[in-house]
């Protein structure tokens, strides 16, 4: 039964949407026997009113499921025929099935308040699997699904999985049907949008942007669609959806679903998106949105796609080696012990298991490529998608795909990098002599820290009279003799000269560093900049009342003069303590030092930089011009001796 409150367009929507969501849901069943699960929703997104309705044939045999509180069930058939159901605590429910019960409806309807699970606004809903909105069988499991969503004039909506046919719009509203062959969970978004649409290779592509938005960067995004999911396609395999749709939401996200993703309403303008993070989330439709993650055994996805994405993007512009360099100078900011496993991160918020999940995850795929190949990796990529589509996999599942197709087992490689805490200290010693045949090099390569020894496959470079020679030396121990013989006189030797393994930088320091230990304070030598400075950084930074140069991380914030006059008082170096003078607001560490200084001209001015600084960490410092945009950023020079041996001076 409706309630009297329900808005007109929805009360004449929701029966054609079941019928509807039940015919098309034939279609989704595969060869795997799942259960299909025909849901039909209605969402009022100005007085969060929800109705519902949920077919699944056949329920799961124990029929406890939850519900949000707030959402009522008003009807419960086992084939047709009404059930009574029992409502326990915090929005669990329980029915009691006839024996071989072929078919289960629920009919639930209420008023979506709870904001914390839940966004509901006219400006943009989200309701995420976790939200409650629906009926939750514990014991369901997979199901394949046919979801269809109805909204009121003005709004549209997308949900998990593939669109199917078009969605519909007159004065009623808007309603469109979603189907996924086999998913755990549903997800729906809805906003006042325009769409657009095109086909690329058999699928469709859609924005769902604001008017605003709509006219000045949907057609961009489209493009960028389109070229991105061509050129994924053909390295990892068949898009696994027939559409794919970028929506615009209100919250400050970039969130990756089956079939579609949602970009913060500010970050959709930034120049920089449909280059980067628009590739990321499209390439999380095959990992993470395709391929599930099992999260038990850690989140491999987010690497995997920020090396088939973000990466393959900085390659074809010829800056991977600068990415990797600048991936290890992020991993060698962890504070010293860390102890943080790649397998422990799940895709938390904490900052230093992001930077194993995702900078870490990265280079072992990497040096995995490195190691068997641009063919091999390809395919055993695709072989990963196609024995995983819509199913979980861990690291060792991943890790076996690749073994298969290089012909090589690679699990206790794959468990080396991501069972255990950190990176290796490489270290080289090495002389040379002449022979009768040429030139032989001699010494000992070496791997040192706490969890030492990792499987290695060390570059070596080595530059000859004649020219540069490359060789690839095993270290899979602490140490290894090197035997190097050449046909020209060397005249250095270097190790892992492009950054093409994981291994421990020593320094230099960057910003980031006072982020991830947990050690920092703050010193706002202008009490008025604390708070942004935390904010800023997403940071609680406890205050220090008194600090010394020598002291635990320290975060330095101030007017120009304030933070200059602070150094100068300490005789810090002149050359250092000249960044002060640098545009008109500035961040930087201080070499030598656990010291991270941020100073401005004026209060404005620091804190527009503030504004961008959670996107600059990974450098030494970062200028900003009286414009507001950045002027200069970098890193201090990066030792490397240790790694090199030169016989040319």
């Amino acid at each position: 039964m409706l309630n009297r409150y329900v808005p007109r367009w929805l009360r004449s929507r929701l029966t054609g949407l079941v019928l509807a969501a039940l015919l098309f849901g034939v279609a989704t069943t595969q060869a795997e026997a799942l259960p299909e699960v025909d849901l039909a929703v209605a969402l009022d997104p100005a007085s969060g009113w929800l109705e519902g309705e949920m077919l699944l044939a056949p329920p799961p045999a124990a029929s406890d499921f939850t519900l949000l509180s707030g959402l009522v069930v008003v009807a419960a058939e086992a084939d047709g025929v009404a059930l009574e159901v029992a409502t326990g605590s915090e929005g669990s429910h329980r029915l009691s099935l006839p024996p071989g019960t072929e078919a289960l409806t629920l009919r639930w309807q209420g008023r979506l308040d709870d904001q914390e699970r839940l966004m509901v606004s006219p400006r943009g809903s989200l309701l995420p699997a976790h939200g409650g909105w629906y009926p939750r069988f514990e014991a369901l499991g997979p199901f394949a699904l046919s979801l269809r969503i109805a909204v009121p004039p003005g709004q549209r909506a997308v949900g998990t999985g593939s669109l199917q046919g078009a969605p519909r719009v007159d004065d009623s509203g808007y309603s469109v049907l979603h189907v996924h062959p086999r998913t755990a969970v549903v997800e729906v978004a809805v906003g006042p949008w325009q769409e657009r649409s095109r086909e690329v290779e058999g699928v469709r592509l859609r924005t769902l942007f604001p008017e605003s938005l709509d006219d000045a960067h949907a057609e961009l995004y489209m493009e960028y669609s389109a070229e991105y999911l061509q050129r994924f396609s053909r390295r990892v395999g068949p898009y696994p959806y027939t559409s794919f749709t970028v929506a615009a939401t209100p919250a400050p996200v970039g969130l990756a679903y089956p079939g579609f993703t949602l970009l913060g309403e500010r970050v959709i303008p930034l120049p920089f998106i449909p280059h980067t993070s628009l590739a990321h989330e499209l390439m999380h439709a095959w990992w993470g949105a395709g391929v599930l993650v099992d999260y038990s055994r850690g989140n491999w996805a987010e690497a995997l796609t920020t090396y088939l994405a973000d990466y393959a993007l900085d390659e074809a512009r010829g800056e991977a080696r600068e990415t990797r360099r600048r991936w290890l100078l992020d991993l060698a900011a962890l504070p010293e012990g860390y102890d943080g496993r790649p397998a422990d991160f799940r895709g938390q918020r904490d900052p230093a298991l992001r930077l194993l999940g995702y900078q870490h995850g990265a280079m072992l795929l990497h040096m995995l490529r490195q190691h068997i190949g641009d063919e091999a990796f390809d395919a055993g990529l695709r072989r990963f998608a196609e024995r995983y589509m819509h199913r979980e996999a861990a690291w060792d599942d991943l890790a076996a795909a690749l073994s298969k197709a290089a012909d090589e087992p690679l699990q206790a490689f794959v468990e080396a990098w991501t069972q255990q805490p950190g990176r290796p200290t490489l270290g080289v010693e090495a002389t040379r002599s002449e022979t009768q045949d040429g030139w032989m090099i001699e010494g000992v390569l070496k791997q040192a820290g706490e969890h030492a020894p990792w499987p290695l496959r060390v570059p070596l470079v080595i530059d000859t009279v004649a020219g540069m020679e490359r060789r690839t030396i095993a270290l899979d121990g602490h140490r290894t003799e090197l035997s190097l013989a050449l046909v020209h006189e060397p005249l250095s030797l270097r190790i892992d000269p492009d950054f093409d393994l994981l291994r421990q930088l020593e320094g230099p320091p960057i910003l980031r560093s006072v982020v991830l230990d947990p050690e920092s304070r703050l010193l706002a030598l202008d009490a008025v900049l604390a708070e942004p400075v935390r904010r800023a950084l997403a940071h609680p930074l406890p205050d220090a009342e008194a600090a010394s140069v020598d002291a635990a991380p320290l975060l330095v914030v101030g007017l120009t003069e304030q933070v200059a006059a602070w150094l100068e008082q300490r005789g810090l170096d002149a050359s250092v303590a000249e960044m002060a003078r640098h545009g008109e607001a500035r961040a930087w560490t201080l070499p030598g030092t656990a010291i991270v200084a941020i100073s401005g001209d004026e209060r404005q001015a620091l804190e527009r930089l503030l504004g961008s600084l959670r996107h600059q960490l990974a450098h030494s410092h970062v200028t900003v011009a009286e414009s507001g945009e950045t002027q200069a950023v970098g890193t201090w020079p990066l030792d490397e001796a240790a790694l090199r041996v030169d016989w040319s001076l």
